[in-house]
């Protein structure tokens, strides 16, 4: 009686698939015999062969522990050159430097004068603390005039920094906010922590 739960390892599936690989490596070797040369396959053989015999010369110094010491050379040589190429501690400090002078020197963003400068700190501290920017908090927390101040903010309009919005109803008011690219200066120019 045979026992349960066994079954053969060879099932017509199995068998289809080892007659599909026979067939499929026929198939290889056939057309490499009759569209490649195959004198490539040779040397290159040949070449291997060479390097073996090379490898189990008997030297004072075997050739396989003279190719290991080139090796262990070069991977500490290639260790050491990464780790001297990641920028941390001083290199981190002066790679960080460079790239603020690079930033400042090309900037993404267009220049701006002093006023708008500082109305540009002042919208990105309300947006900050999630504070309503309008007219009287924005002269409130800059030494300029309202006519200044305005004069700034529509500036900074037309450079597409700020946006205007009017609020309507009984207690209407004029606020404006930073847009993307608004927010994306005060994060690049200020240090908002």
């Amino acid at each position: 009686m045979a026992a349960q739960g066994k079954h053969s390892s060879f099932t017509p599936k199995a068998m289809a698939f080892l007659a599909g690989i026979f067939v499929v490596a026929w198939v290889a070797i056939t057309s490499l015999e009759t569209y490649f040369d195959l004198t490539l396959l040779a040397d290159t053989t040949s070449w291997l062969l060479r390097l073996g015999e090379w490898l189990l010369l008997e030297t004072p110094m075997p050739n396989w522990s003279l190719l290991m010491i080139i090796a262990i050379f070069i991977s500490t040589l290639s260790l050491a050159i990464y780790y001297v190429r990641i920028p941390d501690g001083t290199d981190g400090e002066l790679h960080e430097i460079e790239r603020k002078v690079y930033k400042n020197n090309n900037p993404q963003f267009p220049r701006l004068t002093d006023n708008q400068t500082l109305l540009m700190e002042v919208l990105a501290y309300h947006a900050n603390f999630r504070k309503v920017a309008n007219l009287n908090s924005v002269c409130k927390l800059v030494s300029l005039s309202t006519v200044e101040v305005e004069a700034g903010l529509k500036q900074l309009q037309a450079k597409r920094l700020v946006t205007q919005k009017v609020t309507r109803g009984t207690f209407g008011a004029t606020i404006f906010e930073l847009t993307l690219a608004g927010k994306d200066y005060a994060l690049e120019r200020f240090d908002l922590t």
